[in-house]
């Protein structure tokens, strides 16, 4: 009852001051606003990213030249996105552009991991397990690139997700995505490093058997989107990974992918690595 008293007596003294006070407010939460420097997956900051401003380290710079291709790319229809363009029917091309956008932190994990694998280990060998159109490889190619003798093993059905597959509840539910995937439009994207990809076409782990397999590998990145094929990559390729190699999941921390977290800390139980979880959903796990 005071506080309306207080209230009414000020208000009739300064008529304008709760006017003013509410426009003063509202200009200092568009400010806070305007000076978010990234929203995009899940994040939103005010701080600096890592791929703009003053910083003129090495992740920085190799970085920011890879997304500066892509995005030329991008933009003269040489690099298709169909994961975007699929989510919803007649997206504009700025619609389309500007989700890619809100990707740059996770494709700047992805960049580092890269990063870190090539310049640890000796095998110039890399691996994904879920290539889809391509568009994350293209983070870590463009780091491998700088060895010519890289390879890259990719592997992927280019078809819709199977039951056969998908055995845990949730993953239940995915049947028939990714019907729109094309391996032809994935090899148009990566033209530029063709030369050193062998595509391994078919559904994990039945396609282990007809692949053409690496021997030893760095650089390990999994986004399979269900449980068991996860499990059954990384029972096949973790013995072939080096010491301080790195693998990378896409799917670990995100609520709708709790089977595939749950079925990954089963299988590093007592094995010789390092989690490192992030806020984009992945993990970067390396090996001791």
């Amino acid at each position: 009852m005071l506080k309306i008293i207080i209230k009414k007596k000020i208000k009739k003294k300064f008529p304008n001051l709760f006017e003013i006070l509410r426009i003063f407010w509202t200009n200092i939460l568009k400010r806070k606003k305007s000076n978010i420097k990234f929203s995009g997956w899940g994040l939103s900051t005010t701080t600096s990213t890592p791929w703009s401003g003053i910083s003129k380290n090495k992740t920085f710079i190799e970085f920011s030249s890879a997304m500066d291709n892509l995005e030329i790319k991008i933009k003269n229809k040489e690099f298709y996105l169909a994961q975007i363009e699929n989510v919803k029917e007649n997206t504009s091309f700025e619609d389309v552009f500007n989700h890619f956008r809100e990707l740059d932190y996770r494709h700047y994990v992805v960049y580092f991991s890269a990063l870190y694998a090539f310049e640890n280990c000796k095998s110039k060998n890399i691996v994904e397990c879920g290539t889809a159109e391509g568009l994350t490889i293209f983070f870590a190619l463009s780091k491998f690139k700088q060895d010519i003798s890289y390879k890259a093993y990719l592997y992927e059905s280019w078809e819709a997700m199977r039951k056969k597959e998908l055995v845990t509840e949730h993953d239940k539910d995915r049947e028939g995505n990714y019907s729109y995937l094309d391996i032809e439009s994935t090899k148009k994207n990566l033209n530029d490093f063709n030369n050193n990809i062998i595509y391994n076409k078919g559904f994990i782990p039945d396609s282990f058997k007809t692949s053409i397999n690496p021997d030893k590998i760095s650089w390990l990145h999994i986004d399979l989107n269900s449980a068991m094929p996860t499990f059954e990559a990384l029972k096949f390729f973790f013995p072939k990974l080096e010491s301080k190699g790195v693998i990378l999941l896409d799917d670990y921390g995100h609520e709708t992918y709790e089977d595939t977290r749950l079925i990954v800390e089963k299988f590093f139980e007592n094995k010789n690595v390092l989690f490192f979880q992030l806020m984009t959903g992945q993990v970067i796990i390396i090996k001791n």
